[in-house]
Parts: structure tokens; C-alpha cells; sequence
């Protein structure tokens, strides 16, 4: 089974209960005090609360996800997958890991047993899973490039993400981004729209406290989806859509979540929808959470990636010059108006012209994304009346082929009725016939009578 990057520490080193590695000196007590700072937000009574304050809730919404999504974590959850061979999770041998791994570090945790419940992305390319190879793994990697939420930065013990790679030279200039510099996208070096994440725990800490953390990574990898999809003006791609899991664990216990958006008005909350809680030590559960993960970078990886690719369509490019504005032609005017303003400051107002030239290709690409939105909004609307056109014409054919079917139906009742009639009449006429003959008969035969008795008189 792969290692995770545990293996970068340094000779003469040894590792924290983090996985961090850190000198053998004096320092420790600054490394643990450093960790204490980091987790302190999290293990405030009150964070829950001050999550929700910002759209942050660890508990599904009223409506919950989709629920073609809700059947995609079924699917990612028992999909059956080739499991490892030769591992510790092998019957002869589980019972004493598990028990060799009894209040052991998060270090231990991480190095041992961790690649048994996610494994690293990195590692299964380079033994030849093809589709994982935009994929970056983190290890206990700060999220310097991006904001928190509330509290410290993420640092997942674990996490998955997209590299650069996976970006064409347009799409980077649509994101706007750069190896160098922050951005609602990034995560860290090199990590992009990060979509699966973890946290261990041990000893005495609660999974709650993993599961915050987790809450807190998840918020910021949506965040960037939903910006995305924000700028592109299609929101609908991602509301109430699962767009990120996690798993929480410990030795023991073992949660898995995923996370959505919903849109409200103007506001944008994130919420969390329970997935499994397996038992990795019992041979029903043993693979379960190896499963997910393999499943999550096998089917929701290629969804996930088809995503952003499909919204990305739809962000204008900052090079196309659809609105036909000369940027280098304003640069040139604001350095006239400048040097008109202020002779004695010519110089200065060119080197600040020159200095304005990327505020005015973002108010370029503003502006284009503003006309790109209101162009999608009026083509909705014409949609929408083309679609009602559509309904209120059905409806008046509808009401037509009603009124034409109910006319048939009233001129064959009134035949019928007609047909009855004739036919009661013929009836009658028939009834009058018989009665005539049978008078006729009657009389014939008093006739007969009358002549036999006078015959019989004589």
C-alpha cells in the first residue's frame, strides 16, 4: 500500500502527533503550542454556531441533496472494487495491527493505517491508474493560497485536488490563476478545487473535532465551485449537487460525508449529508472506506473534473475582445487627462497608466462577464415566454380538440336519441299492425261463428 508523505521529514527529526516533523530540541514545546494555536478555534464550544452565522452547516438541509446524488454515494459506497492483497487488513494478521495500533500517535495512524482507508492518488498513477493523473495529493499541507472561513487556515492530514496541468492556457487566464498568488481556486501549491479530504484522530479527541475541520476544508473547496459558477452565471450547475466528500476517522471509528450548496435568494449556505459510518475492523466493513475513495477518483472525479470544465465554457476569456475596447488606447487617454491635470507630473502618470493596465483588463473581463450574464439572463427569459407561448398554445389546442370532441359526442348522442325514436316508432307502427290483424282474426272468427250457429239453427 502507498506511504503518505510522512517521509519528507528531515534526518535527525522525529514526528508529532500531527504527522509534522520537527527538531529534537528545545522547540518542542513551540511545535506543540503552534498545534494548540491551529486547533484552538476548532475546539471551541461555540464554532458549530459561528459556522452557521456564515452559511456553514454541519447537518443536511431540509431539502438535502439531489436525488439522483443521494443514489451516486450509494453507488460510490457499494460499487464493488478489486481490494489489496498482502496487507495488514488480511485475516491472519488484523487482529494484532489493530492491536499494535492501540493510543498510538496521529503519526502512526496516518502512516500505517491511513493507506488502507485512502489511499494516495500520486502513488496509484505512477503504478498506472491513467485517470488519476491530474490528480495532487496533500499532506498536512496548510492552505496558504486561499481564506479561511473562520479560525486558522485548512490543513488536512489528507487531501485530494486538481494540479495545474489539468487547465489549458485559457482556462487559467479565466480563473485567473498563478502559481504565485492567492486565489478563490487554489488551495495550495498546486492543488485546485480540492474535492476530497480527511482527518485523523486519536487519544482523546473527538471525531467531532475532525469532522469540524473537515467542515471547514469542504466550505472553502465549494466556495471555489460555487464562485466559479457564480461568475459564470449558472448556478444551477451546483445547487443542492454533492461537490465534495470527507472521512473522518480515528482507530476505531469512521465517518464519511459529503457536502452540497443550496441557493437562497441571494445567499449561499453549505450543508453536510451523512454517508456511512463503517467499521473497518469487522470483515462487512473492513474495505468500505478504501472502496469510497477508489469509487470517489474513479466515477465522481470525472464528474467533478466535467464540471468545471462545462462552467469554464461559459466564462468569457480575457483576451477575446468582444467588446471591441482598446485597452491600450484608455491606458493612452488617462496618461494625457494625467499629464493635463498635473504638468509637472508627465512621468509619474505614464508610469501609473502602465501601472493601471491590469485593473483595466479586469474591468474588460468585468464587463464582458456582465453582458455574458445579462445575455444568458435575456436568453432564459426568452425561453421562458417561448416555453409559455408554447404551453398557452397547447392549452388552446387542448381546449379546441376538448370542444370538438364534446360536439361529436353531443350530434352522436342526438343521432342515437333520433335512431331510438325511429326505432320506437317502427315499434309502435309494428304493435299497431299486429293489433289490426289480430282485430281482424277476431272479427273473421266471429263472423264464422255467427254463420255456424245460424247453420246449426236451420
Amino acid at each position: 500500500m502507498s506511504e503518505p508523505a510522512s517521509k519528507r521529514s528531515r534526518s535527525r527529526s522525529i514526528s508529532t502527533d500531527r504527522g509534522r516533523a520537527r527538531s529534537v530540541s528545545s522547540d518542542n514545546s513551540e511545535s506543540s503550542s503552534a498545534r494548540d494555536t491551529r486547533s484552538y478555534a476548532y475546539r471551541a464550544v461555540n464554532y458549530v454556531t459561528i459556522l452557521e452565522t456564515k452559511g456553514c452547516f454541519m447537518q443536511p438541509s431540509p431539502a438535502g441533496p439531489m436525488p439522483d446524488d443521494i443514489a451516486l454515494c450509494e453507488r460510490l459506497l457499494h460499487q464493488p472494487i478489486a481490494t489489496p492483497q498482502g496487507t495488514l487488513f488480511d485475516d491472519e494478521y488484523i487482529d494484532r495491527f489493530h492491536y499494535a495500533l492501540r493510543n498510538r500517535s496521529e503519526a502512526r495512524l496516518l502512516v500505517d493505517l491511513h493507506p488502507l482507508i485512502m489511499p494516495s492518488a500520486e502513488n496509484q498513477f505512477i503504478r498506472g491508474t491513467q485517470g488519476l493523473r491530474d490528480v495532487i495529493d496533500g499532506y498536512n499541507d496548510p492552505w496558504l493560497k486561499t481564506e479561511p472561513i473562520y479560525g486558522p487556515k485548512p490543513q488536512p492530514d489528507h487531501a485530494r485536488g486538481l494540479k495545474w496541468s489539468v487547465f489549458t492556457e485559457s482556462q487559467r487566464r479565466k480563473l485567473g490563476i498563478r502559481p504565485d498568488e492567492k486565489s478563490p481556486y487554489t488551495a495550495r501549491e498546486d492543488m485546485y478545487f480540492p474535492y476530497l479530504t480527511a482527518e485523523i484522530k486519536c487519544g482523546n479527541q473527538a471525531l467531532e473535532l475532525a469532522d469540524r475541520q473537515n467542515m471547514h476544508s469542504m466550505c472553502i473547496a465549494l466556495r471555489a465551485v460555487v464562485s466559479l459558477c457564480q461568475a459564470a452565471g449558472c448556478t444551477e450547475e451546483v445547487h443542492r449537487r454533492i461537490l465534495g466528500f470527507s472521512i473522518s476517522h480515528e482507530l476505531d471509528g469512521f465517518r464519511i460525508y459529503g457536502y452540497y450548496p443550496e441557493f437562497e435568494e441571494d445567499k449561499v449556505l453549505f450543508y453536510r449529508w451523512p454517508i456511512a459510518q463503517p467499521n473497518a475492523w469487522t470483515l462487512e466493513d473492513r474495505w468500505t472506506c478504501y472502496r469510497f475513495v477508489k469509487n470517489v477518483d474513479r466515477e465522481f472525479l470525472r464528474i467533478h473534473t466535467d464540471r468545471l470544465m462545462r462552467v469554464l465554457g461559459r466564462v468569457p476569456d480575457p483576451e477575446d475582445d468582444t467588446l471591441g475596447i482598446d485597452v491600450d488606447e484608455v491606458e493612452s487617454q488617462l496618461s494625457i487627462i494625467g499629464s493635463q491635470e498635473r504638468p509637472g507630473y508627465r512621468r509619474a502618470a505614464s508610469s501609473q497608466s502602465r501601472g493601471l493596465q491590469p485593473e483595466l483588463r479586469m474591468m474588460v473581463q468585468t464587463l464582458k462577464q456582465q453582458l455574458a450574464e445579462q445575455k444568458t439572463r435575456e436568453e432564459r427569459l426568452l425561453a421562458q415566454l417561448e416555453e409559455q407561448n408554447i404551453r398557452q398554445r397547447q392549452l388552446e389546442k387542448d381546449q379546441k380538440e376538448r370542444e370538438e370532441k364534446r360536439e361529436v359526442e353531443q350530434k352522436a348522442r342526438e343521432a342515437e336519441q333520433k335512431a331510438r325514436e325511429a326505432e320506437q316508432k317502427a315499434r309502435e307502427a309494428e304493435q299497431k299492425v299486429r293489433e289490426e290483424k289480430l282485430l281482424a282474426q277476431l272479427e273473421l272468427q266471429g263472423r264464422l261463428l255467427a254463420r255456424l250457429e245460424k247453420e246449426d239453427f236451420k
